[in-house]
């Protein structure tokens, strides 16, 4: 028979063994993916640059990662159908996506995101010589918007629509950045949209080199809205940002947000989420946005739409309330 010291010696030793293997195993919330893709944008793109920027962060923290070309709309629906594990985009995507509205043929209901980013603002440029205050003086205006599909696009045709107006009841065309400035420049066109970062350098230049205003978009505008788009949010463009601009215009945003499909394991957006979250001095580094990004602001969509591995973290760290 053992004695009463061998027995206390061994359910010690069997007690260490117990603990040891338990530290051994990670913990739920330390599972890694066995890779990242991220779908950003076309090559030489800020989006490229920000995704190959983060796939080296992943990387770092163990996870063979690389970035791969791709557009705000087409990145939702490559992640849905699990074609890659992120992809980037901007917020009321979202909306278009979980509608099935064109470009999609179907509701796209496996998405959720797993962090925002930087926060553009609606600038709706105008001639100020014309003497526009409200969306509803456009009609019937020559005015450049952006390519059908586009998030500007998309946007303001639903800003449209709660004015009761369509893009039929102005003289409507289309164009890239450059083409919707130059509209302006020449007198082609009474106004433009863009929803661009803050502040924006085509704003700054076209503010000093024509007469310009910017439209607002008033309460009751936004709230209609945002019943219709919840993945938008709220903003002003603060008095004083560009030349002649003398008020603080209200306006609508879009976030820039990095996306995941719904049913990525918890544990795998938990991980993401962390790892962004503690190189947060790293992404900050990825694109001049970011300068002042938070954990917090990391956590904060419009629309909401978190996922719940993610939504655990930014819990644990007091980013996202209960």
């Amino acid at each position: 028979m053992l004695s009463k010291q061998t027995k206390t010696m061994a359910n010690i030793a069997g007690a260490a063994l117990v603990a040891l293997s338990v530290t051994a195993m990670p913990s739920a919330a330390e599972e890694k993916p066995g890779q990242v893709t991220i779908f950003t944008s076309v090559s030489g793109s800020s989006w490229y640059g920000i995704g190959a920027g983060m796939a080296e962060i992943f990387a770092s923290a163990g996870v063979p990662s690389n970035p791969e070309l791709g557009a705000g709309l087409s990145n939702v629906a490559n992640v849905a159908s699990g074609q890659g594990e992120l992809g980037f985009t901007m917020s009321p995507a979202v909306t278009v996506a979980k509608r099935g509205d064109a470009p999609f043929g179907a509701p796209v209901e496996n998405v959720a995101v797993i962090a925002g980013l930087s926060e553009s603002l609606m600038h709706i440029i105008v001639d100020a010589e014309e003497g526009f205050g409200s969306v509803r003086d456009l009609a019937g205006h020559p005015f450049i918007t952006q390519r059908p599909g586009s998030i500007t696009a998309v946007v303001f045709e639903e800003l449209l629509s709660v004015n009761d107006m369509t893009t039929a009841d102005l003289d409507i065309s289309t164009g890239s950045l450059t083409e919707q400035r130059d509209g302006l420049k020449d007198r082609r066109s009474d106004g433009m949209v863009s929803i661009a970062s803050y502040p924006s350098s085509w704003g700054a230049e076209l503010a000093t080199t024509v007469p310009v205003s910017f439209l607002p978009i008033s309460e009751a505008e936004f709230e209609a809205l945002s019943a219709e788009m919840p993945t938008v949010g709220r903003g002003t463009i603060k008095a004083g940002t560009y030349k002649g601009q003398d008020a603080d215009i209200p306006t609508v945003t879009a976030k820039m947000i990095v996306v995941g499909a719904a049913d990525m394991p918890d544990d795998e957006a938990y991980w993401i989420a962390k790892t962004l979250a503690e190189n947060l001095d790293s992404v900050r580094a990825l694109h001049a946005s970011y300068a002042n990004l938070t954990v917090e602001d990391m956590a904060t969509v419009p629309g909401g739409g978190i996922h719940p591995g993610a939504a655990r973290y930014y819990k644990e760290v007091g980013a996202l309330k209960e």
